[in-house]
């Protein structure tokens, strides 16, 4: 039965990918799988999901697949992982994709999510050569526009007595914002190109920007090249363990994945992405055999900070108070500071690996050419202060039968530490369990750290989370987790000791392959100052929201599908109660004679304020990745067209609007704007040759 079963995925994705031949569309859906969980409205998923474009163009062949291949999926758990790799090292190299379903560990859903980015094939020797990778890699261009219709303040032109007072009052550029990205990639094997990015307000070769682009970005990568495993120069990301040491890219946290808490760590990636701060620079190597692991990397790159230029301690000229990593460079005061501060990063990971564990042992050195000084009065009492920081980590993972454990305890050189650790359960086909507990201490210190929890530098925090995935039939399955948490110093906004707790649940029903329905219920409480200072002492108050969302998925045939949802949020802050609520209609089109997609939504929400606010993914263009906030009390909508000229170039246009109903301005600063509507309109224009 289920091997019919596995016969009629695989012929209804055979079928889907005649009709949609373009990665987008199989994306699309991973992309707002990760996306709707996430509530930050700019955020960048870029390098997340370039593996996942990659495989789609080459998909990766399960008979010589190693397990770093198949963690660059992100579509798998450490346990199906081990699965696949010890079945065919049981049984020899697969001989159809059907004997997928003789994996217990793989249940239909993970098939079907996995199949577009996968075949099987006989394994070839390794024959690459410079001259084919030359000859027959993919060249990507992607050149994109995009503006705000309305003025916003700061470009609204000042005479110049206002300028000589308030130099930061205006934008010395325009109000476009451009990028420009060139890629050339030989299958997994080689990739090289360049990113560079204006942002809105910054000039464009004139003025503080001669050289055109605020930001640029450019990479060199190889896969097993003679010794190397990788080889990377230029821009890359580092990950290693649980991202206590270092973490260099984005790490998903608590999401309706709830498996996916525990994080994968790929080593070395290429970076194309805009992210100004979150990257190294310089260059890195990976080496691996059978039975070990070794990583080298060092990076130098200029960062922007904010520069006190009357100190003169500890024979540095300057020092710096924080750094700034908006990447914006608009007005003279953020100009002031760009590039201000020299980074050096050193370090590497020795690892020991074998078919059930992986023990590794990894250091970063950082230093800075001029020391951080900071207040060390309040929440900020045990931060990093200084040039120079050591971290160390061991990370390990073991792998019994269907069970993972999982961790890594780092050291900073104050010789505090923080340490997250846990279990991954396959309990059998319909029921996955995952355990994770960390305890950061408060002075522990890790300027890369991107590890679970609460905490954005993971320190002075305590939790326990269990996430359960229940598979409760074939067409009901449950997601659902309870995170407990209490913070062992001050945080922002609080001047006490503090604790939380999360839980969340969602339940899935997919009538058919092609109709999906979900109801997702979030309930979290933290704690906060009182917003009333009594006799000098601000005391602590409960935060308490709670999230109801419903959601349905339709695709009524090949041209058409819809998605619809409801959202209801009320959060409380003491005595003070705020709500809101969102409906939205979501449309998609593809005509048959015409290579034409549209994409609409129609969206209504009212909101009391922006602690109510609700975040929503939306379809956009390639390699963006919207997830704006709603609040207050308004309409949003937006259409996008994605037309393909032939088979190398794909063209998208995009329209969206927020129209408030109880505002007459939005936003404030150089960023406000008069009037109740703000109109975006973006343009891409992708070329593969």
């Amino acid at each position: 039965m289920r091997l019919l079963l596995l016969f009629i995925v695989v012929l209804s994705a055979e079928i889907a990918l005649s009709q949609d031949p373009k990665k987008q569309q199989i994306i699309e859906q991973r992309i707002e799988f990760i996306g709707e969980t996430l509530e930050d409205s700019d955020i960048d998923l870029t390098t997340y999901f370039d593996d996942l474009f990659n495989y789609y163009d080459n998909p990766l062949n399960l008979n010589s697949a190693t397990e770093g291949e198949l963690i660059r999926l992100h579509l798998m758990t450490d346990v199906q992982i081990v699965s696949l790799l010890n079945y065919r090292k049981l049984y020899g190299d697969f001989i159809t994709i059907y004997e997928l379903a003789a994996i217990d560990e793989l249940d239909l859903n993970a098939i079907e999510l996995i199949l577009p980015f996968v075949v099987v094939e006989k394994v070839e020797k390794d024959d690459f050569k410079w001259k084919n990778a030359i000859r027959y890699s993919r060249h990507e261009i992607i050149a994109r526009y995009q503006n705000t219709f309305e003025e916003k303040e700061g470009y609204i032109v000042k005479p110049d007595s206002i300028l000589a007072d308030s130099p930061n009052s205006q934008y010395l550029g325009s109000s476009d914002k451009l990028y420009l990205r060139y890629r050339n990639r030989y299958k997994d094997r080689l990739s090289w190109g360049f990113t560079a990015e204006k942002d809105a307000g910054e000039e464009f070769f004139r003025g503080t920007q001669k050289q055109g682009f605020d930001f640029y970005s450019g990479h060199l990568f190889v896969r097993k090249l003679w010794k190397f495993n990788a080889l990377a120069l230029g821009d890359y990301q580092v990950n290693v363990g649980q991202g206590l040491t270092v973490w260099s890219g984005f790490g998903i946290g608590k999401s309706a994945d709830v498996m996916n808490g525990k994080r994968f760590a790929t080593g070395l990636r290429p970076y194309a992405s805009v992210n100004e701060s979150r990257f190294l620079r310089g260059a890195a190597a990976n080496f691996q055999n059978e039975k070990i692991d070794f990583t080298l990397f060092g990076s130098r790159k200029r960062l922007d900070a904010n520069i006190s230029f009357d100190d003169t301690l500890n024979g540095f000229d300057n020092s710096f108070t924080s750094f700034q990593i908006s990447g914006f460079h608009r007005i003279p005061g953020e100009i002031e500071k760009q590039n201000t501060l020299r980074e050096t990063i050193v370090g590497g990971e020795f690892a020991l690996k074998g078919n059930s564990y992986r023990i590794g042992i990894s250091s970063v050195h950082t230093s800075f050419d001029q020391p951080l000084i900071i207040d060390t009065s309040g929440y900020k009492k045990f931060k990093f202060s200084g040039s120079q920081l050591l971290t160390t980590g061991l990370n390990y993972r073991f792998y019994i039968r269907k069970l993972t454990i999982f961790g890594e305890t780092a050291a900073s050189d104050n010789l505090k530490f923080g340490t997250v650790n846990g279990l991954a359960w396959h309990v059998d086909p319909r029921l996955d369990l995952l355990l994770i507990y960390r305890n950061y201490d408060k002075s522990f210190q890790s300027l890369y750290s991107t590890g679970f929890g609460e905490s954005a530098d993971n320190t002075g925090e305590r939790g326990l989370y269990i996430g359960a995935q229940a598979r409760i039939s074939k067409k009901i399955s449950i997601n659902a987790y309870y995170d407990q948490f209490k913070f062992t110093y001050y945080k922002w906004l609080t001047n006490d000791l503090s604790h939380g707790r999360e839980y969340f649940g969602q339940i899935n029903y997919k009538a058919s392959y092609n109709s999906s329905f979900y109801v997702r219920m979030r309930n979290k409480v933290t704690q906060r100052n009182t917003k009333d200072d009594v006799e000098g002492i601000k005391g602590q108050e409960y935060i308490r929201k709670n999230t109801i969302r419903v959601n349905y998925d339709q695709r009524i045939n090949s041209q058409w599908s819809f998605k619809t949802r409801f959202e209801w949020v009320n959060h409380f802050y003491g005595d003070q109660k705020s709500k809101g609520v969102m409906f939205f209609q979501d449309l998609k089109f593809r005509l048959k004679k015409i290579p034409l997609t549209l994409y609409g939504r129609y969206a209504i929400f009212d909101t009391d304020n922006n602690d109510s606010r609700i975040y929503a993914y939306e379809n956009d263009l390639l390699g963006v990745f919207s997830i704006p906030s709603y609040f207050y009390k308004g309409i949003r909508t937006y259409l996008m067209l994605k037309y393909d000229l032939g088979r190398k170039i794909d063209l998208w246009l995009r329209w969206d609007v927020f129209s408030y109903a109880n505002r007459d301005t939005i936003s404030s600063g150089l960023e406000e704007i008069q009037g109740s509507e703000k109109t975006t309109i973006k343009m891409q224009l992708k070329i593969k040759l």
